[in-house]
């Protein structure tokens, strides 16, 4: 699984570094949904695979996840807020949204890493 992660992270910069380059995030606005989702998955994938070494104990429970993808977005959407990348006319919305779909990545990803990995 942590290879997985490992891989799923780089691709996710390398894309993120391009749509930055190309300006994606602003030409093609659901391009944004998918990154935040994407990130939520990376985020709950990155806990059940910390949760796989022996020096660091954490247990991937529901609430852990989803506190760790919450506290991420919620980082990243106040990164977002100071750099001055957002739409003050639809500022609340959009980081509502980003929230809402980041958790949902998260929540999808534990659930199926639950499901098809503990039984």
């Amino acid at each position: 699984m942590t290879i997985i992660f490992v891989i799923l992270s780089g691709a996710f910069a390398a894309v993120h570094l391009f749509a930055m380059k190309t300006s994606m995030y602003w030409y093609y606005p659901w391009f944004d949904i998918v990154m935040h989702f994407w990130g939520g998955v990376l985020l709950a994938l990155g806990v059940h695979s910390f949760s796989s070494f022996s020096r660091i104990y954490i247990k991937p429970s529901l609430p852990v996840v989803l506190i760790v993808v919450l506290m991420a977005a919620t980082t990243w959407e106040i990164f977002e807020r100071l750099a001055g990348l957002y739409d003050p006319a639809t500022y609340v919305f959009d980081t509502a949204k980003d929230l809402i779909i980041g958790l949902s990545g998260g929540l999808l990803a534990h659930l199926l890493i639950r499901k098809y990995t503990i039984g």
